[in-house]
């Protein structure tokens, strides 16, 4: 048997594309629009893609009626021919036991995943890195594991909170070290949030995800990543998320030795910060303490004196998370340096080593490494 001959027998979807002369990125096109005209949702990007793959190749069967009437109709084509059972008794039996094994996606089932993105997230900010990093990898593989294979009308919805949760575990990855598994994860966040529709929510993960660049010593790539976002977001946003983009692009801008164009940022995000969508913007913390810091380890970047005055203020306000505490004693071991104060910067250097030994912070360790050979040069 030719390989053309075990696709007309075994894949039955995939011969009936090729009859239609559809590449399969039409395919998907028509399909989503034809789900759509009879009332229903349709997987959507990356989702649909590796669905498509699932049911051309046989893998999986295509369990939901709506989907069965969908490529009838794209590909004119009978029930039968397309590998489908007969609609009788059996049919609508088999039907509803295959649909019964899709979870079904509504707002309570992604009311429940946000809650424990929330966990995680203000467990992170105790415990640290290491405590949680493999549980938030396991919650966000099984979130994209419910939105692959789901149904309902929340799959927008689901696909927001999937890249808010991948946003974090990359931010763990990243204090671990993990450069690469870092942006992998970030990827996963970029793509859900593209697939969520939600400007919002895409912006702060593609920003976010600029972190990667800058530990990979690629700042004019994060910069450039970081000024994209803000371009493709625009201003119609909540002002919190403005702020945080603006510093956000400082501390990009910091890193490649543009001075002024750092504290022209830093003033802009001064200018939006207020608690406007702190509620509903959850994955974003930034207050007048948040941004000190920021400033502060721009300013540490850039060796400017005022750099120590901004992070002793962030220290006195870094409230529960070990993270930041973290880095800031790294920032002011660094502006004690840059400033000549031996003793001070020693003594933030323990500090420093001893929470990024306990937190597991391989980030800040390596930051520490770079910190005492500077000294020692």
């Amino acid at each position: 048997m030719t390989g053309d001959e075990a696709v007309e027998v075994d894949a039955p979807l995939r011969q009936a594309r090729l009859n239609a002369a559809l590449t399969q990125a039409e395919a998907m096109r028509r399909f989503a629009a034809a789900v759509h005209d009879l009332g229903e949702h349709s997987p959507t990007g990356a989702s649909l893609k590796r669905m498509f793959a699932y049911w051309e190749s046989g893998e999986r069967a295509v369990g939901v009626e709506a989907y069965r009437r969908a490529f009838a109709a794209i590909y004119r084509t009978p029930y039968e021919a397309l590998g489908f059972v007969p609609d009788d008794g059996t049919e609508r039996v088999a039907t509803l036991r295959q649909t019964d094994t899709s979870p079904h996606i509504d707002g309570e089932l992604v009311a429940l995943f946000e809650s424990q993105t929330q966990s995680l997230r203000l467990l992170d900010r105790r415990l640290g890195t290491t405590a949680l990093a493999q549980q938030t990898e396991l919650h966000v593989r099984q979130m994209q594991e419910v939105l692959d294979r789901g149904v309902g009308g929340q799959r927008a919805e689901l696909a927001a909170a999937l890249a808010a949760a991948a946003g974090l575990a990359g931010w763990q990855a990243l204090d671990q070290g993990e450069t690469r598994r870092a942006w992998q994860l970030h990827e996963t966040a970029r793509t859900a949030g593209r697939e969520s529709a939600n400007a919002v929510v895409w912006a702060h993960v593609t920003a976010q995800s600029a972190n990667v660049l800058l530990d990979a010593h690629q700042n004019h790539l994060a910069l450039n990543l970081i000024q994209s976002a803000r371009a493709e977001l625009g201003t119609k946003a909540p002002r919190l998320l403005l702020s945080w983009l603006a510093a956000a692009e400082a501390e990009a801008a910091a890193a490649t030795g543009d001075r002024g164009h750092a504290e022209r940022q830093l003033d802009w995000a001064q200018s939006r910060l207020d608690g406007d969508g702190a509620t509903e913007l959850p994955f974003l913390m930034l207050d007048e303490g948040h941004l000190a810091r920021w400033r502060g380890h721009c300013f540490a970047r850039l060796g400017r004196p005022e750099a120590i005055q901004d992070l002793t203020a962030a220290l006195a306000n870094a409230g529960d998370s070990v993270r930041a505490a973290t880095g800031l004693h790294v920032d002011l071991a660094h502006a004690y340096q840059v400033a000549g104060q031996a003793t001070e910067a020693a003594e933030h250097l323990r500090t420093a080593t001893s929470m990024a030994d306990q937190y597991g912070s391989r980030r800040q360790q390596n930051r520490l490494r770079a910190l005492r050979a500077a000294v020692q040069g």
